[in-house]
């Protein structure tokens, strides 16, 4: 069986986060009020934690096609300046390593900013009653390091669509919530003396969530590429 081309795949995401965006905000008969920003009890001022990145990038420098093996490891502080809209600025180390372009492995500082949007939020889906919650997100995000004197500047972007089940338990011990969602990303990298392959730029982002009632929340999942694979992990708590 052939597999299905990466193209495809993100038709597919971007079609399904596309009908939710321009689905109609029409009230359900049970009275529920499709929201466009997360509940307010849901979103306090800060949030803050940690994220963890590894995989390979494939660059390219005068025409000779290599991987770069990049890490990073970073915290970020947050802040919610609406009901449906959070900042955040972040400061870690990014590790990169080119064995077959002559690259030795160099870890230095990096620094960025981002932020997360909630699109849309509806309380529950009516054709399937396992399910409480979905959600559309956008999120946006720029770092900058200097690995190598390689001066990485990262660009990242990414629309996901997620399904939440609350379990309501307020027991800190268990999630109050657990999700998956999926989505396509974009990402652009630019740097001395490479450039980021081509066929690389768009992906799929796909992963799963954790949230307990004290405010914690973990997440981990991976960006697919034509060619790369990035994993990560984040975790953090609200405050």
């Amino acid at each position: 069986m052939s597999k299905p081309s990466l193209a495809a795949l993100v038709a597919t995401a971007a079609l399904v986060a596309a009908t939710s965006v321009h689905a109609s905000p029409m009230v359900p008969d049970d009275g529920r009020l499709v929201n466009y920003a997360l509940p307010a009890e849901i979103l306090t001022d800060f949030h803050g934690g940690i994220q963890a990145f590894m995989g390979d990038r494939t660059v390219e420098n005068n025409g000779f096609i290599s991987e770069m093996d990049a890490r990073r490891l970073n915290a970020y502080l947050g802040y919610d300046v609406a009901r449906w809209l959070s900042i955040y600025v972040l400061g870690g180390v990014l590790s990169v390593e080119n064995d077959r372009a002559g690259i030795e492995e160099e870890t230095t500082f990096l620094y960025g900013a981002g932020l997360w949007a909630a699109l849309i939020d509806d309380a529950q889906l009516d054709f399937l009653a396992t399910i409480s919650r979905y959600r559309l997100n956008f999120g946006m995000e720029v770092i900058h390091s200097d690995p190598n004197d390689l001066s990485w500047t990262q660009f990242d972007a990414s629309l996901t669509f997620g399904i939440y089940n609350d379990s309501f338990l307020t027991d800190a011990k268990f999630p109050s919530a657990v999700g998956i969602f999926f989505g396509p990303i974009y990402t652009n990298i630019d740097m001395d003396d490479f450039e980021q392959d081509d066929d690389n730029h768009w992906g799929i982002t796909l992963g799963g969530e954790l949230r307990f009632a004290n405010g914690v929340y973990a997440s981990g999942g991976a960006d697919i590429y034509n060619d790369d694979t990035i994993g990560w992990f984040q975790a953090g708590v609200r405050f």
